[in-house]
């Protein structure tokens, strides 16, 4: 009996992944804050990062308190109501930026609309 059950573990150490070869090693990283946090004018796209500014990832956050969608693109401009490359999120969502080494840009319909966020690098 216990020679099966050493049996059945050594299979089942062969079959399982080691922990090791699955798990990656991030190193430090520094925050960037946004370079601005509010488009100041509805329909007129603004830039929130700067190249290399999310060149590990990061955030925008459409706050919770909007009553109108935030169109994020990370490929140039964007465009309200979005198209091309530029993606809307409604109130209180939270989109992930792509580690890369381009600009955000952000718009909104409405005027002073805030957001937040940051890029890693």
């Amino acid at each position: 009996m216990i020679r099966i059950f050493l049996t059945c573990l050594a299979l089942l150490a062969l079959a399982t992944p080691s922990r090791a070869a699955t798990e990656t090693v991030v190193g430090p990283q520094t925050i960037n804050p946004l370079d601005v946090a509010v488009v100041t004018t509805g329909g007129t796209a603004v830039q929130a990062l700067g190249p290399g500014e999310h060149a590990a990832g990061g955030f925008i956050q459409n706050p919770p308190t909007a009553t109108v969608a935030l169109c994020i693109n990370e490929a140039g401009p964007a465009v309200a109501g979005g198209s091309g490359s530029t993606t809307c999120v409604s109130p209180g969502i939270v989109y992930p930026l792509a580690p890369n080494g381009g600009t955000v840009s952000v718009v909104s319909s409405d005027s002073n609309h805030p957001f937040s966020g940051y890029g890693l690098r």
